[in-house]
């Protein structure tokens, strides 16, 4: 997989320009979808591009969270007490870490939206209010670029489409990050849909960390 697109809001800019921790956690997520791979012996990210939504989705993103998880040490599922507690309404953030440095606190969260246009705009506003309620210090979407959309998942959306909006996040750390495949084929057999094909395995959730502490 290759990033194509990135969008950077000036505070975003900044934190990943100025802070060693904040630029690893961008590098962390980059490298991590960059991972992914089809088909899973290839070295690269080839997608059949015979058939518009012709590949599922969750193994694009399985992949990228195993690294996430595995590699870097990010969890899953974190939530925020604003909507957990207060709001009582309202999910956790996919993916989530805590840096600490000099007994400073630095927190980033992450979005992989490959639901709809309004899922989008969801994950966009869940962050958003992550950071007005100071519960998140970095905020990142990540999500595939249109060339790539049209042969995923019937109305999965794409960076392009959401990419209007970005500026009801100016004045906050917020990066938007778009992907794309290396190489489209029809030589290569479409990503399943749902989760066939893809092993168990124990999610690291945030919830657990908690829990073991």
């Amino acid at each position: 997989m290759k990033i194509e697109k990135v969008y950077m809001t000036r505070e975003a800019e900044e934190l990943v320009n100025n802070d060693r921790l904040f630029k690893q956690s961008y590098e962390e997520v980059v490298a991590s979808i960059c991972s992914s791979v089809w088909p899973m012996d290839s070295e690269t990210f080839i997608i059949n591009n015979t058939e518009k939504n012709g590949n599922g989705v969750v193994p694009v993103k399985e992949l990228c969270y195993v690294m996430l998880e595995d590699t870097y040490n990010w969890f899953r599922e974190k939530p925020l007490d604003v909507l957990k507690v207060e709001k009582k309404k309202g999910g956790p953030i996919d993916v989530y870490k805590e840096f600490v440095e000099n007994n400073e606190l630095k927190r980033v969260g992450l979005e992989f939206e490959t639901g709809n246009i309004s899922s989008a705009h969801r994950s966009m506003n869940k962050l958003l209010l992550g950071l007005n309620r100071k519960e998140i210090d970095l905020a990142m979407i990540l999500m595939p670029v249109f060339e790539l959309s049209r042969f995923l998942t019937d109305r999965v959306s794409n960076y392009e489409e959401l990419e209007p909006y970005f500026e009801n996040t100016e004045g906050k750390p917020f990066i938007y990050i778009g992907f794309n495949a290396d190489e489209f084929s029809s030589s290569v057999p479409f990503i399943p849909k749902g989760s066939d094909g893809m092993s168990k395995r124990s999610i690291k959730k945030w919830k657990d960390k908690i829990e073991n502490n």
